[in-house]
């Protein structure tokens, strides 16, 4: 089988798409995988050949989207797909793949597949549309007097003029589905999970060989060991460090936390003796340890910690983030969901709390690690895509 593969060209993707592409690779599958350069050698570890695209600013310098983040996102996915597309065809019209794998937002994926008039497979590392739910009908709506959805518009008028899709727009990105689709979520936290049927396939985290950041060895002093991680965009927030170091600094943990690049420790006031502070650390061998998780709730990082059967407390910060935290609530796997603006030292010692003293939490969340690895993760993920492949 001939494969390619087109993620959205962001860290989180690239990393939820390689165990399934490393085990399509064990079962002598060829997928050529394109993404920006600085990801070749995760490419090539996994066994693709690895064809290099633009990193594309996928947006008009003209119109500022991250002015309006809601208004601009049509605009930065097609964007990035007309950026894009021609190298993809012209290595695809090379050599002729059987397949195309593309991320749910590579929007450049459904072009390929249209012009190659080849079966396409989604990918879809966060919640999948159906008919009871989708998250984008959430959103505020815009006219197409907006500059950005006026730009966006003329883009996906083209892109249906030329590949023959459906019009692109903000419903339709979000909305759109394969001929066959993968979900590196479970069904059980998945909003109405229970209505997918079989065209799409709940695999759970994708959990693989990764080049991790940073360098960590598991704590020796038996203590239960609690890891934050706010994620990448929110770890600047010395608030929160204040607020959980009087917390731990009572509390028999060994305490570590992901600051990013940011902060620095002396931006952190008086940390306490238990509590060790790295930028960067590689989160699935942190988590293979880790007795206990704050975390933002991006959908990665809650499916990594259900994996490694890890309770939670949740500060999200966005939307998607809040929906993930609230599905985690609802599962009894994380003791509380609270908004940034809702954290002070009291409800954070609270969450902790019970988070500690309560043991269905962790009950639970080692209830749906089993049931993740019963379905297989990965090694299922790959072997759906081969036996969808074979029979198309």
């Amino acid at each position: 089988m001939k494969a390619i593969y087109i993620p959205v060209g962001a860290a989180g993707h690239v990393l939820a798409s390689l165990p399934m592409v490393e085990e399509l690779s064990a079962h002598g599958a060829q997928v050529t995988y394109f993404a920006p350069e600085p990801f070749r050698a995760q490419v090539e570890t996994a066994g693709a050949s690895f064809c290099p695209i633009p990193a594309v600013a996928a947006k008009e310098k003209s119109i500022d989207c991250d002015q309006d983040f809601i208004a601009g996102l049509p605009l930065v996915f097609l964007g990035e797909a007309d950026g894009v597309i021609d190298t993809i065809l012209a290595e695809a019209q090379r050599d002729p793949p059987d397949v195309v794998i593309c991320d749910e937002l590579a929007l450049a994926g459904r072009l390929a597949a249209a012009r190659l008039h080849l079966p396409l497979i989604m990918v879809f590392t966060s919640f999948a549309p159906c008919e009871k739910f989708s998250i984008c009908r959430f959103w505020p709506e815009y006219t197409d007097a907006h500059p950005a959805r006026a730009q966006a518009r003329r883009i996906a008028e083209r892109f249906s003029r030329d590949y023959g899709v459906r019009h692109l727009d903000i419903y339709e990105i979000f909305e759109g589905i394969g001929d066959f689709n993968i979900s590196t979520l479970t069904r059980a936290i998945q909003p109405a999970g229970e209505t997918f049927g079989d065209n799409f396939l709940f695999a759970g985290a994708q959990i693989g060989t990764r080049p991790e950041h940073g360098t960590w060895q598991p704590p020796t002093d038996g203590r239960p060991l609690l890891y934050t991680s706010l994620g990448s965009l929110f770890n600047n927030w010395p608030e929160f460090y204040r607020m959980l170091f009087p917390i731990v600094r009572e509390m028999d943990l060994h305490v570590l936390c992901s600051i990013g690049q940011a902060l620095t420790p002396a931006d952190l006031g008086d940390i306490p003796p238990n509590v060790e502070l790295l930028p960067f650390v590689p989160q699935l061998d942190v988590l293979a340890h880790a007795d206990y998780f704050i975390t933002h709730a991006g959908t990665g990082s809650a499916m990594e910690a259900l994996y490694y059967g890890v309770p939670c407390v949740c500060i999200p910060q966005m939307d998607e983030q809040m929906l993930t935290a609230r599905q985690m609530v609802r599962l009894g796997v994380a003791s509380t969901s609270m908004l940034r603006a809702e954290v002070t030292e009291s409800s954070l010692r609270d969450a902790l709390t019970r988070l500690m003293r309560e043991p269905h939490y962790r009950e639970n969340a080692q209830l749906h690690a089993r049931q993740m690895r019963e379905t297989g993760g990965s090694a299922c993920a790959a072997k759906a895509i081969l036996d969808f492949t074979q029979s198309h």
